[in-house]
């Protein structure tokens, strides 16, 4: 065999192999694709909370989220390619966010669009234009954050197709949380106050965010001034002013600072104040102060409560 004929062998097989390379490489390309598009034709109806019909994805697999509880969908395992990550700023969320892009708040139309999402849940629910807007680029659901946490969890099993999933995340947390409750010890009737301070302003908080950890069946009671106030109703929290620190002091005092020098600086000298150290519960060394990052209920965030809680504590 001449050296000509072989040279030519030697790059018919070159060029075959580059050409199977190639068409295995456009295969595994176009597989993601193809499933993704499957995905999108097959649909469900679902029913918004203001009675809408939406017909969304059966498997969403590029989802979209605008408000402020990401974390309940990435305890979830919930596909999230794009977000409004300014709230996303809690300790609980190092790790998770890989993978998601920024979308602006409260939203960028463009950034969402290129992003090709299957669905888009924006829990800024009132905002009727912005939905309107949305739902030219994918199926938009009006998604409420502001609801009981269970419900949410609940809520995003119907969406997404994971109501198994939801029933496990409920019961794994109730289950943590009677265990929770079992090393805490409380004497019953014991108290609790959420007192939150956002720079010079200082709040109460009701049984909402930390509240619904503190003030489940087996934990602490709340305060008749809170009951009273906030509660009954129907309010998330109050401002008060110093002088009011007795009426709503419990056994307990949880004191949630938000981290900038403001808030600190005004935390610090309330906790030096003589109306501050004639508290019971400052008296008996049950001043428990934190960051302010723990004002919230989102999932991922309770789940490390419940560890989070007894080191608070030192129990």
């Amino acid at each position: 065999m001449n050296s000509t004929l072989m040279k030519q062998i030697t790059i018919w097989g070159a060029s075959f192999l580059l050409l199977a390379v190639l068409a295995a490489c456009s295969r595994s390309e176009s597989i993601p694709s193809q499933e993704l598009e499957e995905n999108r034709e097959q649909t469900i109806s679902y029913t918004t909370q203001s009675g809408e019909q939406v017909e969304i994805p059966a498997q969403s697999q590029r989802v979209i989220y605008l408000g402020s509880t990401l974390e309940d969908l990435l305890a979830m395992d919930i596909p999230v390619v794009g977000a409004n990550l300014v709230h996303a700023t809690g300790s609980y969320t190092e790790g998770r966010l890989e993978g998601i892009e920024d979308v602006g708040n409260p939203g960028d139309l463009e950034a969402i669009a290129a992003l090709q999402p299957d669905l888009i849940l924006n829990g800024y629910t009132e905002d009727a234009d912005r939905n309107t807007a949305f739902a030219k680029i994918a199926p938009t659901i009006p998604f409420n954050s502001a609801l009981p946490f269970k419900e949410r969890v609940r809520e995003l099993g119907t969406i997404f197709d994971k109501k198994d999933e939801a029933e496990k995340w409920i019961t794994k947390f109730d289950a943590k949380s009677e265990l929770m409750w079992d090393k805490l010890q409380l004497e019953d009737g014991e108290t609790a106050t959420i007192f939150l301070q956002l720079g010079k302003k200082l709040y109460v908080m009701g049984n909402r965010s930390l509240g619904v950890v503190l003030y489940q069946e087996r934990g602490f009671a709340i305060p008749p001034a809170i009951q009273q106030n906030i509660i009954a109703k129907d309010q998330t929290f109050i401002e008060v002013s110093e002088e009011l620190l007795p009426e709503y002091a419990g056994d307990h005092l949880f004191v949630l600072v938000l981290g900038n020098d403001e808030s600190q600086a005004e935390s610090d000298r309330m906790m030096q104040s003589p109306l501050w150290q004639t508290l019971p519960a400052v008296q008996n060394g049950n001043v428990y102060t934190t960051s302010a990052e723990w004002n919230t209920d989102n999932l991922l965030a309770l789940e490390q409560l419940l560890d989070e809680l007894p080191k608070w504590m030192n129990r």
